[in-house]
């Protein structure tokens, strides 16, 4: 045998054997995984089916928008495999959740979620499932939960894969537009107008109650909190769309198309024109307010000085009201709905 047979002939036996190892090493975790997760099974695939319907059917309870117009929830999702092991099955997924729900005809995202599933199942119905931790857990979890063969996969996985899209646009095709909103600056609030205690009697108030009517023609209540000093969260003087936003509270009803046409208009040509009227003997305050607009041609934008300017500030000493014609248009209207007495 020459040498150059020779070199071939170590080499090949050196391949041999590290071919040898790695099946064997492949084998050993394998059986260590086969008892740790238990078997691969065929035959089952239904079970993801029942995974997504248990997942609808958690969701439809405890989510936020389902009672909002055509409250919908949306599933798509990758399977891994199925596993058998002391008369449990083990289903592992990646599942991609979206729901969505309809106001004033227009789409509106409420909640998005895409990740990976271990469920539990047992008499093939599911009694349970895990999902990672999160941050720094992740990695390490999401190797608890998968069999070694397929965690990788699962990391690596490209969730682009699974869309819903299709679903969606489908279910909403009834809708003039199928674009998905997540801020529609329509919903703004266009007017506030509130009670708030007078801390310096001795009636005082824990709590400002505020009425909104927003872009929409729609009226909320808020209620803004004091703290335990009894001191107000935020001053009327303070309060912005982010103070409204924090306390949103309970839908009232909704004003007609015509009055809210009216208010806006009358936004746009809003005068600052204030007069002082004395009062005696209040010990209520209140205050009417609208949102702070400013009109060049046809375009209207936010003034940068605040976001609501004053109709009526009522204090226990006086009352500063707007008396140009527009604020004067905007208050009969706010009466004509009982959202203030003046």
């Amino acid at each position: 045998m020459n040498k150059k047979v020779k070199i071939i002939f170590i080499i090949s036996i050196i391949l041999l054997v590290v071919v040898g190892l790695v099946i064997c090493i492949n084998i050993n975790l394998s059986n260590k995984s086969n008892e740790k997760y238990g078997y691969w099974i065929t035959d089952n695939e239904f079970l993801y089916d029942k995974a997504i319907e248990y997942l609808k059917q958690e969701k439809y309870r405890t989510a936020n928008d389902k009672d909002k117009d055509d409250y919908q929830i949306f599933y798509d999702y990758e399977g891994f495999g199925i596993k058998e092991k002391d008369n449990k099955k083990y289903g592992y997924m990646y599942i991609l959740e979206e729901s969505y729900y309809v106001k004033h005809e227009k789409l509106r995202s409420s909640e998005k979620s895409c990740m990976p599933y271990k469920f539990i199942f047992e008499n093939n119905e599911v009694i349970g499932y895990e999902i990672p931790q999160d941050g720094s857990e992740y990695i390490t979890s999401i190797k608890e939960m998968f069999p070694n063969d397929i965690e990788h996969k699962v990391l690596n996985y490209n969730f682009n894969n699974i869309k819903l899209s299709k679903d969606i646009e489908k279910h909403y095709s009834y809708l003039e537009s199928t674009l998905i909103i997540d801020v529609d600056y329509n919903e703004d609030i266009i007017a506030i107008c509130g009670i708030y205690g007078d801390n310096t009697s001795k009636h005082e108030a824990t709590t400002i109650k505020v009425k909104c009517i927003d872009g929409y023609g729609d009226i909320y209540e808020y209620i803004i909190p004091c703290n335990e000093n009894e001191e107000f969260l935020v001053d009327i003087n303070d309060i912005d769309k982010n103070t409204i936003a924090n306390y949103q509270g309970n839908y009232i009803t909704s004003i007609s198309k015509e009055d809210l046409n009216e208010i806006k208009n009358n936004l746009k040509n809003l005068e600052e024109k204030y007069s002082n009227i004395t009062t005696n003997g209040d010990i209520q305050s209140s205050f009417v307010k609208v949102v702070n607009l400013k009109q060049y041609g046809d375009i209207i934008i936010d003034s940068n000085d605040s976001d609501f300017i004053d109709l009526i500030i009522h204090t226990p000493s006086f009352r500063q009201e707007n008396t140009s014609e527009s604020s004067k248009n905007i208050l009969n209207i706010l009466v004509k709905y009982n959202l203030i007495g003046i």
